[in-house]
């Protein structure tokens, strides 16, 4: 357990948020972008299930000896770990979903950030059921079953809705024989980065109103039921959200998953990790989360042209729309591809050093 002094918030969010894009910053501005949206995109993106794990699961307490080390050193050495588990599972993952092709293809790319937004589900919406069920089970078992579940799950959707039909004739498509699922493989990704974004919602409305049943029904707040009735409402509200901005108002789909559920998802990442949903930490909800909610969208807006302008300054001006979609992808890898991990490593591993003092307790 650390104890933190130093900056209060909300103050330490706008300094935090400064550090951390200026961090993101400096190391995109290493790569090209023909480097940086498959190879630096895909082995950044490999360290974030780990990343939840840790943070969410293991409170940034585990493994051994994390609880008695004082920062810097903990975040070095728990940023270590992560980047150990993180590049066996890239290996892993270019070896038998990538076919071994290079650089990494789009089917792997979209797998990869399945296996994040599963990871996200399972610990968000399912509190680490199956694994956590089990009495007795030492964190280890909790939380590397619960990313293997979700890597399990991740692959299986990734080979049931998506479809890549719409690649034939690529030069990977043979070697690297992607699924043909249900669903154009694009809308397949929209949707699911739209239930990340319900989901991050759900987490600062506290799960209201669905968390207002629960003391009235008290089997009602324990997995599987919650788990299932909480997807539920989440794959509902998904769909008729996509299906406004998509079907009705016309978005191009790519398009529309950056701006909206990627900057929206990147919005509420600063308010939840970062501002630590300051300043309306103390208010009620459901005022709280519709706070909140408005907060996230205003930052989605000014940081979409944070990183649209600091693109045209490192890459030039890239083409937008089909069939490439280079300017949105080298956008989206930059918000949630890059600047994520850069977000959750500091605010967890390192618990804003040197922002804040921290000292490590035995409690």
């Amino acid at each position: 357990m650390e104890k933190q002094g130093g900056l209060k918030q909300p103050a330490l969010g706008i300094a935090g948020t400064v550090v951390c894009v200026f961090i993101a910053f400096g190391i995109i501005t290493w790569f090209k972008p023909e480097t940086f949206i498959p190879w630096a995109g895909e082995l950044a993106m490999c360290l974030i299930p780990t990343m939840i794990i840790m943070s969410l699961v293991w409170q940034n307490n585990y493994p051994a000896p994390a609880p008695s080390l004082v920062q810097p050193l903990k975040g070095v050495y728990l940023l270590f770990f992560n980047m150990l588990i993180g590049a066996i599972i890239a290996g892993y993952s270019i070896k038998t979903v990538g076919a071994f092709v290079t650089p990494p293809t789009p089917p792997l790319i979209f797998f990869t950030i399945m296996t994040v937004i599963m990871t996200c589900w399972f610990v968000i919406v399912w509190g680490c059921w199956p694994a956590a069920a089990i009495k007795g089970n030492h964190p280890a078992f909790v939380g590397f079953g619960t990313l293997i579940v979700s890597y399990a799950v991740a692959y299986i959707l990734w080979k049931t809705c998506f479809n890549f039909d719409f690649m034939k004739g690529a030069p990977f498509y043979d070697a690297v024989a992607p699924p043909s699922g249900a669903f154009n493989a694009f809308y397949s990704l929209g949707f699911f980065l739209t239930a990340l974004a319900v989901m991050l919602a759900l987490v600062e409305l506290d799960f209201w109103p669905l968390s207002s049943i629960s003391p009235k029904a008290p089997a009602f707040g324990k997995q599987p039921i919650w788990g299932i009735v909480v997807s539920v409402v989440v794959i509902l509200i998904s769909l008729l959200i996509q299906w406004i901005f998509v079907n009705t108002m016309g978005m191009d789909i790519f398009a529309y998953t950056l701006r909206v559920p990627i900057c929206i998802i990147f919005g509420e990442f600063i308010m939840l990790l970062l501002f630590q949903t300051a300043p309306v930490q103390a208010m009620k909800q459901p005022g709280k989360g519709f706070v909140l909610i408005i907060l996230n969208i205003i930052l989605a807006v000014v940081m979409y042209y944070i990183y649209y302008w600091f693109q045209t300054l490192v890459a030039g001006i890239l083409p937008a729309g089909p069939p490439g979609y280079v300017q949105e992808l080298w956008i989206a890898t930059a918000l949630l591809g890059f600047t994520f991990p850069v977000i959750t490593a500091y605010t967890g591993f390192f618990n804003f050093w040197p922002l804040t003092e921290s000292k490590a307790s035995k409690e």
